[in-house]
């Protein structure tokens, strides 16, 4: 069995957050929604989905 090594670059995975009027961002990944705050949390959701971030 091999595995599937998943990276993305940390811009774009920013470039996949949709800011909101209201505040925070929308940002979906793999099918999944979260609701952040900051840009900032993407890199621990996408880690936590089996991504390598690349900087």
């Amino acid at each position: 069995m091999s595995a599937t090594i998943k990276t993305a670059s940390f811009e774009y995975l920013i470039s996949l957050a949709e800011e909101k009027v209201e505040g925070g961002y929308d940002f979906i990944l793999d099918g999944s929604t979260y609701h952040i705050n900051d840009v900032l949390e993407i890199s621990r959701i996408a880690e936590k989905h089996g991504y390598i971030v690349i900087y």
